[in-house]
């Protein structure tokens, strides 16, 4: 499945929301056959106008949209073509299950899409066959070339095709056995856990956070320091500052602790520094 959405501020939200307004989605049977598409324009409620960036990427009008189906009655079609056996929706990158989850919470109350069984992230699976770093997610029309498909074969940023352009991805390195370790049940957990934004912890009185990781020795000769800063929050992470006396050397401390569903991420970096250098600057700039 794909979607496509208009960025439009929402004076419900107080802020700007992705309305969906296409969905597009290919029905597979376990041979990866296709069986079935489907193609849905979806009329905005929010925003009665595409924003020029949204029309530019996908070729979609405003004329399009406003013979389209609100969201209501377009997921309600999209169901019914899904029929009552059991699913499994891939999708490239998570972004798109959570702007159709985030428009059904803003538009019927409820963030919990019973029809939806099975999930996993085509982007991950097909990465994993690419070399590069698991921290860049790499484009789908890269991932094409990647994998010897033509994406200009395919109309760019429409749903429909974008969900193609995924199954001919998928193909290439089909392995139903290391798949399945990509897919995941779509239980209350899941949805907590796809929805939950992290966020980087900012007050010392947190329980996460962990005054260990706040240790500070010379990493030159492993002896004591002198603190010469107490801890303050600066640019996202706790800093402090320190001199080493055996080495005569400056040292600042700084440490993140970011909070994501189920656990604490902690960076920490020691550097050296010099204050005569800071002084300077200071007096340049008063």
């Amino acid at each position: 499945m794909d979607l496509e959405w208009n960025t439009a501020y929402s004076k419900k939200n107080r802020g700007f929301f992705n309305e969906v307004i296409e969905i597009g989605a290919v029905k597979l049977n376990e041979g990866f056959e296709i069986i079935d598409k489907i193609s849905i324009i979806v009329k905005p409620q929010i925003s009665k106008t595409l924003r020029g960036r949204t029309k530019d990427l996908t070729h979609i009008t405003n004329e399009d949209v406003s013979q389209g189906k609100v969201f209501a009655q377009a997921v309600k079609e999209f169901s019914e073509w899904l029929g009552d056996d059991k699913n499994v929706f891939l999708t490239w990158g998570d972004g798109d299950i959570r702007v159709l989850i985030k428009n059904y919470e803003y538009f019927t109350g409820n963030d919990n899409i019973e029809y939806i069984n099975f999930y996993g992230d085509a982007q991950k699976y097909c990465q994993s066959f690419i070399n590069t770093a698991s921290h860049q997610q790499i484009g789908l029309a890269a991932a094409c070339e990647q994998f010897g498909i033509n994406p200009d074969d395919f109309s760019h940023h429409r749903a429909l095709d974008d969900s193609l352009m995924t199954v001919e991805c998928i193909k290439k390195v089909f392995d139903r056995e290391k798949l399945k370790g990509y897919i995941h049940t779509c239980d209350e957990g899941f949805h907590k856990r796809l929805l939950f934004k992290p966020y980087v912890i900012k007050d010392m009185k947190n329980p996460a956070v962990d005054l260990s990781k706040q240790t500070c020795v010379c990493d030159v000769c492993g002896g004591k320091v002198e603190t010469k800063k107490k801890w303050r929050f600066v640019n996202q992470s706790f800093r402090s500052e320190y001199y080493c006396p055996n080495c005569k050397r400056y040292l600042r401390l700084c440490v993140r602790y970011k909070q994501f569903y189920d656990r604490i991420d902690v960076k920490r970096s020691l550097t050296e520094f010099n204050p005569a250098k800071r002084q300077i600057k200071q007096k340049t700039a008063e």
